[in-house]
């Protein structure tokens, strides 16, 4: 009894300054990789990571360490691929595969994890060599057919399952690369038609190899497979029946796609629809869409809108009840629909095919109380060439408006409208600045351009905000254009900015003019602080997402992932704590791709003031799980998107962050400008063993 109390005694002592030491690391771990600077001091916390005993901190370092996409780190990862702890081995590997996307490192990772290949055993080794490989961009041939014949043969494995889902989607990233389809031999092509109509008792894992083995299969060519995936369990897969059905090459996709314009699934029929128009059909085969006009589904209907061709008879019969009903809507009368959608759609629509008729009820969409159906006015405007309406619009009190006017004005009158567009650089929407910018291009009055351009430029930079980026440098590349030397000096203060894509492009734009270039020295906003303990805590949280019942109502829970993404859920779990999402709107809806939400200016452009690090990792974007919407490497501004389909395109490239575990059926009834009434952080323990 004494020993084992002297034992308690002892760890009694020697816990917590141990704890602790590692809690120390794991914070200067945190900041290291959140801080994005490459030198050996910054990120010193993560070298020190990568010798750690602990398996999970190891790991955690050479995620940290890939994500850079610095091939100077080549040196420190390789050592990892041979680690004996699978952890730390499969993390080095996922890491490596990021590193290669530097072109000068590209054939080092290659043969680097060719060697791995050789005598390995182990699945989710094997597995991440594989998905690893499947994503470089290779341009030596010899590697390349290396390469080529690795992927081959792991398509070749019928067991574990799981091994074989990495496999499949290692190949459908590689023939997702330019030229890279024509590279499989028939045998793996053939393969590739088995595992389209895989069966296993384990259905998901079955499901995701179908799901990735048509989508590479795409890549390459049709095949009459299609057929049997038109009647698969799995709705994606019948969706991507339909998408495959839609090729000029697919020869039964005419007979095929006249089933799935029925399928139970909204996603196939959406897909039915888009491959419908695809095969250029005749206007004797546009009654599928006008009957799914009429769809209880709107999504659904939306597709069949935007598809309709002019010469589709009674199109605009069909039209002309919902158009009018969003023209009146909101303005005193009763609508005949509930959403405002379908009329908009059908505004431009309408524009399209019969411009007259549009124009009657443009003028009652164009001053609609709503500030989207403004914006599809805008847009149906540009489509009529209604100039003058644009004119009146541009001066609307949306900057999301005011956006669609100056690119239908550009389209409409040209440089004419140029005073309009410099109007548009004194707004604050940056979104608006951006177009406007880019509408100058070409300005005829120089003088006046360059004027608004550099007054908008001061300004928005006051707002010291990362997201100013994008708007700053369009002002920054139209000064490049329409500017001289004489305003040099004016653009020196911008050297030093605190973007290091402004400040680089500064000193180009000097150096150009003057023929003397200075050195870029820029100097960061100080990012948000991290701390490593309110991430650990996260891991017993979720979030709960409540759409405003104006926007149909219901919730949507999401499991989060700090331990592969702990930046992302801390910005956003505290973004949420203090009510930053509630009341935004789900600004951007796509289809069979994603829902987009959490800009205060509902668009693109206007989100948090500091941008945060990619954490991309191995998690693929399945369907239901949650990523961050980016604009370039590490510019995301806690705008968050969830995948309404399997996006294997997005792999590696955008974070991963939570997973969607109830309430999909609501996330799959939101439409574009639907209102999230509540994003809460709620207590996950309540979830133990939900999924």
């Amino acid at each position: 009894m004494r020993r084992l109390g002297g034992l308690v005694l002892v760890a009694a002592v020697l816990g917590p300054p141990a704890a602790s030491a590692q809690q120390n690391l794991r914070q200067a771990m945190l900041v290291a990789e959140d801080a994005r600077q490459t030198g050996d001091l910054a990120v010193a916390p993560l070298i020190r990571g990568l010798a750690s005993r602990d398996p999970v901190v190891a790991a955690a370092a050479a995620r940290g360490l890939g994500r850079f996409e610095n091939r100077a780190f080549l040196g420190r990862l390789a050592p990892l691929i041979r680690d004996a702890r699978p952890q730390v081995r499969v993390a080095a590997i996922h890491a490596l595969g990021q590193l290669g996307r530097d072109s000068l490192a590209t054939d080092s990772v290659t043969v680097l994890l060719l060697g791995v290949v050789q005598g390995q055993a182990e699945p989710a080794t094997l597995g991440a060599v594989v998905r690893s490989l499947g994503r470089l961009p290779l341009w030596n041939r010899d590697l390349t057919l290396r390469v080529t014949g690795v992927l081959e043969r792991a398509l070749e494995r019928r067991e574990p399952l799981a091994l074989v889902v990495d496999a499949v989607r290692a190949v459908e990233a590689w023939t997702r690369l330019a030229g890279k389809g024509a590279d499989l031999g028939p045998a793996a092509r053939a393969r590739l038609g088995q595992l389209a109509v895989l069966r296993s008792t384990d259905q998901a894992n079955a499901s995701r190899v179908r799901r990735a083995a048509a989508n590479t299969i795409i890549h390459t060519d049709a095949d009459p497979v299609v057929a049997r995936l038109a009647t698969d369990p799995d709705q994606e897969v019948r969706r991507l029946a339909a998408l495959w059905a839609g090729l000029p090459a697919a020869a039964l996709g005419h007979e095929v796609l006249g089933g799935l314009l029925t399928d139970p699934a909204p996603m196939v029929r959406i897909e039915a629809i888009r491959s419908w128009g695809q095969r250029k059909f005749t206007a004797a085969d546009c009654a599928p869409l006008i009957r799914a006009m009429k769809d209880s589904v709107v999504a659904v209907a939306l597709q069949a809108i935007d598809g309709l061709l002019p010469t589709c008879a009674g199109v605009v019969a069909a039209l002309k009840p919902m158009v009018d009903s969003v023209a009146d809507t909101y303005r005193g009368h009763v609508g005949t629909v509930a959403s405002w959608h379908r009329g908009a759609h059908g505004l431009v629509a309408l524009a399209r095919i019969s411009p007259n008729e549009a124009k009657v009820v443009l003028s009652r969409a164009a001053t609609s109380t709503i500030w989207q159906i403004r914006m599809y006015a805008a847009r149906a405007a540009a489509v009529v060439g209604d100039a003058d309406r644009l004119v009146l619009l541009a001066d609307d009190p949306s900057d999301n408006v005011r956006d669609a006017v100056v690119d239908a004005l550009l389209k409409v009158r040209g440089h004419a409208a140029d005073s309009l567009y410099r109007v548009q650089l004194a707004r604050p929407g940056y979104q608006v600045i951006q177009s406007a910018a880019q509408a100058l291009a070409g300005a005829t009055d120089r003088l006046r351009a360059v004027m608004a351009l550099e007054t908008a430029l001061a300004r928005i930079t006051r707002d010291r905000k990362d997201t100013s980026r994008d708007p700053r440098m369009a002002i920054l590349e139209r000064l490049g254009e329409l500017g001289e030397a004489s305003l040099a000096p004016r653009l020196e203060p911008y050297v030093v900015d605190f973007d290091p894509a402004v400040a680089a492009r500064a000193a180009a734009l000097i150096g150009k003019w003057t023929g003397h270039q200075p050195t870029a020295a820029p100097r960061p906003l100080p990012t948000p602080a991290l701390v490593w303990a309110d991430v650990a805590g996260m891991k017993t949280v979720r979030l709960r997402i409540e759409m405003a019942r104006s926007s149909g109502g219901g919730a949507f829970d999401i499991e989060l992932y700090p331990d592969l993404a702990p930046a992302t859920v801390a910005r956003i779990v505290g973004n949420a704590r203090k009510g930053y999402y509630d009341g935004l709107t789900f600004h951007r809806f796509v289809a069979n791709f994603v829902i987009q939400g959490g800009s205060p200016g509902a668009n693109e452009f206007v989100g948090d003031v500091h941008y945060m690090r990619d954490e991309v990792g191995p998690i693929s974007h399945e369907r239901g799980t949650m990523g961050i919407s980016t604009r370039g490497r590490d510019t995301g501004d806690s705008q968050f998107f969830v995948n309404l389909v399997e996006n294997l395109r997005l792999d590696f490239d955008y974070t991963v962050w939570g997973r969607v575990t109830a309430g999909m059926n609501v996330v799959d009834g939101v439409l574009e400008g639907d209102v999230m009434e509540r994003v809460s952080v709620i207590d996950g323990r309540a979830f133990r063993g939900q999924r």
